[in-house]
Parts: C-alpha cells; structure tokens; sequence
C-alpha cells in the first residue's frame, strides 16, 4: 500500500480501493521489467534517438515497446497534440519536476544523518508535493484537456485530493509546520559555543547588518545580486544546532518525528508512475522542438490497421542524422508511397548516395508511428508496421565458428521466422558476402518467403538485374545532379534502376573510361 492509502496491483489486474490509476500511455504502458534491445534499435541508429529522447530506465523501456493496436496509438497521439500546447505543456513540465523532487526526498531521507534535520526536510517536501497537486488540479480543470489520458488524469487528481489520506496528508503537514515554524528562537555563539533560547525581542542580526550597510548603497538604488548560495550537505555543527532548537519544544518536534516516518513514502505509487509516463512525452517533444527550430518537420501520422491499406510518407528525413547535424548541414527530404498491394521496395543508385539512409529513415518513421509519437516528416499516412526487423552487414566475429555467409543465412531465417503480415523488413546490401551470381540466386529464393509472410520490405540493393526480374516491385533510385552525374543529390525517385550510368561518369571524371584505357594501350 502506497502512502496515499491507495493499493498498487501488478499489471492486468483490477483495482478494488481507491480511483483507478491514472495512465498516458494506455494499457500497453511497460512493465517494471527489463527489455531486451531488438536488432533493429541499432540498425536504424534508433540507439541515437533513445539516449537523446529517452531521460531514463523506464522512457527506455516504453521506446522498446511499439504499440500494434491503433487505437491505442491514437490514445498516446491525444496525449502529445494536448502537450503540444503550451500551457498544458508549462503545467505538465511544473508537476513532473514536482514528482521527481518528491521522489529525491524520500531517497534522501532514506540516507540521511541527522534525524531531526531529515524530519524538517520531509515536512518540506510534503508541503510541496501537496502544493503540486493541488496546482496540477487546478490548472487541468482550467486549461480543460481534450485527450483521455489528461482528462483522466484530472479526475483521478480531484478524487485524490478530495480523499481522507490526501487530506490527512496535507492538514498534518501544515499544523505540524505551524508547530515548528511558530514560535521564534535566537540562535547565536559565544566563546565558541553554539546556543539556542526563546525570542527576546532583539533586533536580529539580519536587521543589524542590513542597516549597517545601507549606508554604501548607491545613490541610485542599483545593487548587484548576492551570489547563489551553494548548494551542500549538512556538517554535524548544523545539526547540532537545529537540534537545540527542537529542545526548546520537545513535544512539537517529537509529533514532528512521529508523522514525517508515518510519511516517509509520501508520494503514490500512482503519481509516481504518473511522473515517469509525462517525462517519456517531455523529453521527446523537448528535443523535436529543438529540431523544429532547425527546420526538421514533424507530424502526428495518421494510423491504420496492421498490414493493410496504402503507405504515403512525405518529406521525412533520418531522425538519428538530424540529431548529430551541425545547424549547417542540409538535411535532404524524401518521399515515400506504395499501393495496398505493393509490398516490396528496391533501393537502388550511386554508392554512398544515401540508399541507408533512405531506409533506415523509413524505419525509424515506422516505428515512432507505432510509439504514437510524431515522426520527422510533413506528411504521413500509414498502416501500423510492427515489428520492425533488420538486416544489415555485420563484421566478422572470430569468435563465431560460421563463416560470413553462413552467418547472414542464419540471421535472415531468424527474420523470417519473426515477419508477419504487419511486419516492415529493412534490408541493406543482403548477401553482400558472395558473389554477384550467387547473391541473384539466393535474393530470388528468399523472395517466395517475403510473399508467404505478407511483409512490407524496403530492400537496398547492388542486383540491378534482381530489379528488374521482379514483378510488382517498385523501384526507388537515387538521383544525382543534372549538371554532373557525378554527385548525388540524396533524393530518391521511382523509377527503373539506373543502370550503370554513375559509375561511366565517375569513371570518365578520372580518366577511366574504356574510351581513356583504350588510347593509353595503343
């Protein structure tokens, strides 16, 4: 039982006591389990955007947890476009920082050394808890949010703040602070000892100095502000002192004692819960915002059944190179569209052209749409593409006894046995590790495979001629400047494969053409 009275259940099941816990992220929230990190998290460089979005173990554990049912998607995108607005966004910010403070005082208190001082720390700490609460309340019945997780949120918050162990919480804060606040003490040192006794009325030595030094002020009343005061531990000689305080009223600071460790866990585990889901959104939309700024576009996408229906993606770009971009560096758009019965994409063109990125930047889309984030695009319009599989290049491994085709193999039976029908395969250079004979044989087996599973496939690929053999495949090629075929503009187009016309240009650019290496033979 949490401190507020109310009972934490493991998840799927039902709460008896109390309001049922508030949620953001549905019911499909993360467990307080460890997650196992999927291939594609580091293929698409989605390892980049976690540990720049993702503040801690729990917002890590919802990144590695995409979401297959569309409607609970949208319920997260209500939550965002409700954040997305800045007053909501202020409030929200406001009672997460609150909760994370609560949180570090009862770790505090936990390892602290003084037992007085810690008392006094966790009445403060109390007293701004339930200041929060109040405020979130108050400014969520005002600023009235559309989605159904604030607004449930709200409604838990009022049925919280209206219970008896809220106002128990809350009432015994503030006359224990009355208590210990009230009455008024000197505190001074003679002959090196410390002491303490009631008010006699002295001018305290605030006043004192103040008024001493009031006479170098300016005459225009301008002063520079005192330095911040450093923030540090308590020395022993501190807590003496404030322990001769509590003598002077035993009573007051021993019902003190006795409700800050009846509180010492003020916070629920509910707002605690509460605390941790807000920040999964603040840190995300915190960091887009700092790339909207740059010119990086941003869209909730909108959401459709698993596998099914049309895929249109407009000007998105590599979330992942946006966040390692200097303010300099153009970040080029591309566009995306498939039919409902297009289900295979070839990514052809010039080495170092940008084909990775191209896909890579498809699959990180797809896989923010199943978070029920907004993704780095203008436009977007797709079937819910989940799970998101990879397969990409691997180094050798000395340790692995399989040689490196073997190997590939095995990962790629692995990939096929996990697609489905809703799945999106990101594949990059397959069967790089043989010959350009073998690759076609082996690409054109694996392909029978694709159809049986019924998957999305963004394929980047050398095998032109597998392009061109395969019926129904649509072919994205990358561009290159109509002044010099030479350079590539990272713009992809659909269209046949190119064939090898860059590879002439480049060649000629250097003197390699046959017509060159025939005049030098002569």
């Amino acid at each position: 039982m949490s401190a507020a009275g109310y009972v934490i259940h493991p998840p799927g099941t039902v709460t008896t006591r109390g309001p049922a816990a508030p949620t953001l992220l549905g019911p499909s929230g993360p467990e307080r389990t460890a997650v196992v990190q999927p291939a594609c998290i580091e293929d698409l460089h989605l390892d980049a955007v976690v540990a720049a979005m993702a503040p801690g173990e729990f917002q890590r554990a919802v990144w590695l947890r995409p979401l297959r049912d569309p409607e609970q998607i949208r319920y997260r995108q209500e939550v965002v476009r409700d954040l997305q607005r800045t007053d909501l966004r202020a409030a929200a910010t406001s009672f997460e920082a609150a909760v994370a403070a609560s949180r570090n005082a009862i770790a505090a208190r936990a390892n602290a050394h003084y037992r007085i001082p810690a008392d006094l720390d966790t009445l403060e700490a109390i007293r701004r808890f339930t200041a929060a609460v109040r405020d979130f309340r108050a400014r969520l019945d005002h600023l009235r949010p559309r989605s159904a997780g604030l607004t449930g949120v709200a409604e838990w918050l009022a049925d919280y703040e209206r219970s008896q162990p809220f106002g128990d919480l809350a009432e015994g804060c503030a006359a224990s602070l009355v208590e210990v606040r009230g009455p008024a003490v000197e505190l001074g040192i003679q002959s090196g000892t410390v002491w303490a006794a009631p008010d006699g009325g002295r001018q305290p030595w605030g006043e004192q100095v103040e008024s001493f030094f009031a006479r170098f002020a300016t005459p225009d009343g301008d002063a520079s502000p005192a330095p911040a005061r450093p923030r540090r531990y308590l020395n022993h000689v501190e807590a003496q002192a404030i322990g001769l305080v509590a003598e002077l009223m035993p009573e007051a600071f021993e019902r003190l004692h006795r409700f800050a460790t009846a509180h010492a866990h003020f916070l629920p585990d509910e707002l605690d819960h509460l605390g941790e889901e807000l920040r999964f959104y603040l840190g995300f939309l915190k960091v887009a915002d700092g790339l909207a700024a740059r010119g990086v576009p941003w869209c909730l996408p909108q959401v459709r059944e698993p596998g099914g229906g049309p895929l249109d993606l407009s000007g998105f770009v590599d979330l992942a190179l946006a966040l390692k971009a200097g303010p300099d560096d153009p970040l080029v758009p591309n566009d995306l569209a498939l039919r409902p019965d297009e289900r295979l994409v070839f990514v052809t063109g010039p080495n170092q052209g940008g084909k990775t990125t191209y896909v890579r930047a498809a699959g990180q889309l797809a896989h923010l749409a199943s978070l029920g984030l907004p993704v780095p695009a203008r436009a977007a319009s797709l079937p819910v593409l989940n799970p998101v599989l990879t397969h990409f290049p691997r180094p050798d491994d000395p340790a692995n006894q399989r040689g490196g085709l073997a190997d590939e193999l095995v990962r790629l039976r692995d990939l096929l046995d996990a697609a489905d029908g809703s799945a999106l395969l990101v594949l990059n250079e397959l069967f790089s590790a043989t010959t350009a004979e073998d690759a076609l044989q082996l690409s054109g087996r694996v392909l029978g495979r694709f159809a049986e599973a019924g998957c999305r496939v963004l394929w980047v690929t050398f095998l032109e001629e597998l392009v061109t053999a395969t019926d129904g495949a649509v072919s994205m090629v990358g561009q290159v400047a109509s002044d010099d075929p030479t350079r590539p503009t990272f713009r992809f187009r659909a269209q046949p494969p190119a064939g090898r016309t860059h590879a002439a240009a480049l060649a000629a650019r250097h003197g390699l053409s046959g017509d060159d290496l025939a005049r030098r033979l002569r």
